[in-house]
């Protein structure tokens, strides 16, 4: 027993040791505390300093919001020797007192704060916009789950505020967000707030919406003159509001008290067809809207034509008066004027029917024109009209001189309607000469058949076959051709003394070619015919062996071709073909031995050629040359001693 009570007694003391030194283990000095708060009362989102004290030097700290772990900035705090200062922002939050507690696990102080409710606008971003466009708020702060509205101010004491959106209910944390369109009112800033049905309304923390004014028309197109409602909102209240239609002055709107225009107004009678500015202006506030001026149909019989076309023109939708008409001078035609006389409006705004010719002057350009018809009331009247650019073609193309060449075109003045001639000019394109020209009168359909022939002796190149008529309306030139000079040699190969034809084309008509082949001159010309064409027949004369040029020229045009000498011993009565009738007997001596050639003795004759540095006895029984190759020897009646080249 006495064992016992001392093991009793022993774990006794050990309990009472043991609560001693856990005591002693919390130093008295540990209690930390928040100091202070930047802030203790603000909407969601607001920036709040704290600063703490007290803690356990270098620990690090957390903060509660209402229990739950919140974001710090830094995001890691560690009381340095105890004190900390660091920031959070007030989390999404209904209504009223919230606690935050910064821990360190040991020490855990708290303070209030009270969160307040908060409207913002998100959309659009440029916080503005005319009335009817769409405005998103978003509200946080406010009780939870409960209804409630957002309201806009009018600017205006006397009409008191707009609810501009309902709220369902809030979130869980006090939030909602609606969308609504932007209600009538007047320019400038409105504040925006909400309340909710327990009684929370963000007056404190409003949003600024800036409503910009607007202005609109309809219809958004018609006739100059025609009448247009003119509507519009965002604009100072009681205000003259003024309007130009294209940048000139057109008329003027009283905005109403809650800065809306309404109002019927006639556009300008004398506004240009097309896209017009429309522009709203008080004071620095300003909007702009179009309108777009469609065309009073002026009708053209036809629409389209070579210049000093017979035109009918008519339209309606004028002014509609009785005395009404077109001024002379104001019917024009691509800008000038084209009527000489005024033209009757009758009182239903119809124009009279009037004839007219398509103006006939280069002023007036080839192509679309537009023809405008503006009345005493400054009423305008447009139209179109294409004036066409006649065509022709040639045939043929290409050819000597003296082709007959075939000129047809369409897309005339009618003779019909108006007296015309066509004149047609063949032109030299390198010395613009006209070298021949044409006349032809269109027929009903305005088309033109003619032939114009190319002078004979026109040089080979490029001319134009242009073709004009008396109203100054021009076709666009084709082009003929005289081929350049050229020769054709048959055959182009053999040996001296081969008979050779020679064609050619492209020379000046009737008129003399020299011919050369080599570096010898042919004594005889060819002559050409009246189309510049030849032919000439000669033989070829003694030339070295191998390719030689033949050339053939009339001094203006020049033709070159190749003749192939081939090798080979030419007989002597070849070489002195061109004396057969004078030659009487050639004598030679060489290598100890006298040779003899007597056409008349062929038999005793043993000398069979002349060849170049031998020299020979030519008798001859008259006065004669002889031409072989490229050379020419004068020969007198009687013996002649010759060296032979």
């Amino acid at each position: 027993m006495k064992v016992k009570t001392r093991i009793i007694t022993l774990l006794a003391v050990l309990a009472i040791l043991g609560t001693l030194v856990a005591v002693a283990a919390v130093p008295a000095s540990a209690a930390g505390s928040i100091t202070s708060l930047s802030a203790t009362t603000g909407p969601v989102g607001t920036p709040v300093t704290i600063s703490v004290s007290g803690f356990l030097g270098n620990v690090t700290l957390y903060t509660y919001w209402d229990g739950a772990l919140i974001t710090t900035v830094p995001s890691t705090v560690v009381a340095s020797g105890g004190a900390a200062t660091f920031g959070i922002v007030v989390p999404a939050s209904t209504y009223g007192n919230h606690t935050i507690k910064v821990t360190d696990g040991i020490s855990s102080p708290t303070q209030n704060f009270f969160v307040v409710p908060k409207v913002v606008v998100t959309s659009p971003t440029t916080l503005s916009g005319p009335v009817g466009s769409s405005i998103t708020v978003q509200g946080t702060g406010f009780n939870a789950s409960v209804g409630g509205y957002v309201k806009i101010d009018t600017g205006n004491a006397t009409l008191g505020n707009l609810t501009l959106a309902t709220v369902g209910l809030t979130d869980l944390t006090g939030g909602f967000t609606v969308t609504a369109a932007v209600p009538p009112l007047t320019s400038g800033a409105h504040n925006i707030w909400g309340k909710d049905l327990a009684g929370a309304n963000s007056t404190a923390n409003m949003a600024s919406f800036t409503v910009t004014p607007s202005v609109a028309v309809s219809p958004l197109s018609g006739l100059a003159g025609s009448t247009v409602t003119i509507s519009g909102n965002g604009w100072p209240a009681g205000g003259n509001v003024t309007l130009t239609f294209a940048g000139a002055p057109w008329t003027w709107v009283i905005a109403q008290s809650n800065g809306q225009l309404a109002a019927s107004k006639a556009t300008p009678p004398g506004a240009l067809v097309g896209v017009n500015q429309i522009v709203a202006t008080r004071g620095t506030f300003t909007a702009s809207t179009t309108f777009t001026v469609v065309s009073r149909a002026l009708v053209l019989t036809p629409s389209s034509g070579p210049r000093n076309t017979q035109v009918l023109l008519t339209g309606a939708n004028m002014f509609a008066a009785s005395g009404n008409y077109i001024p002379a001078g104001q019917l024009k035609f691509g800008g000038f004027a084209w009527n000489t006389g005024n033209i009757s409006i009758d009182s239903t705004g119809v124009i009279s029917p009037t004839t007219l010719y398509v103006p006939t002057a280069n002023t007036v350009t080839a192509g679309v024109n537009t023809v405008t018809a503006t009345d005493i009331h400054g009423v305008i009247a447009t139209g179109m009209f294409t004036i066409t650019t006649p065509t022709i073609a040639i045939n043929p193309t290409t050819g000597p001189a003296g082709t007959t060449v075939v000129v047809t075109g369409t897309g005339w003045v009618t003779n019909t309607v108006v007296n015309n001639v066509v004149t047609i000019s063949l032109t030299s394109v390198s010395t613009a000469k006209v070298v021949a020209t044409q006349t032809v009168t269109p027929d009903a359909t305005g088309a033109i058949a003619a032939t114009i022939t190319v002078p004979t002796a026109s040089a080979p190149g490029a001319y134009t076959v242009g073709a004009a008529d008396t109203n100054n309306n021009t076709s666009p030139a084709a082009t003929f051709t005289i081929p350049g000079a050229a020769i054709t040699v048959t055959p182009n190969t053999g040996a001296a003394t081969t008979s050779v034809s020679l064609s050619g084309t492209g020379f000046l008509g009737y008129f003399p070619v020299t011919i050369k082949i080599g570096t010898y001159t042919l004594t005889s010309q060819a002559l050409t015919t009246a189309s510049g064409t030849f032919s000439y027949a000669f033989t070829v004369p003694g030339l070295a062996p191998g390719v030689q040029v033949i050339l053939a020229t009339d001094g203006t045009n020049t033709a070159t071709s190749f003749f192939t000498l081939t090798a080979g011993q030419v007989g002597i009565g070849t070489q002195l073909a061109g004396i057969s009738t004078q030659l009487v007997r050639v004598w030679t001596y060489g290598n100890g031995t006298w040779y003899m050639y007597d056409p008349a003795d062929l038999a005793g004759s043993n000398l069979a050629s002349l060849n170049p540095g031998d020299g020979f006895w030519i008798d001859v029984n008259a006065d004669c040359t002889l031409i072989y190759g490229a050379h020419s020897y004068t020969l007198s009646a009687g013996w002649n001693l010759k060296g032979w080249q």
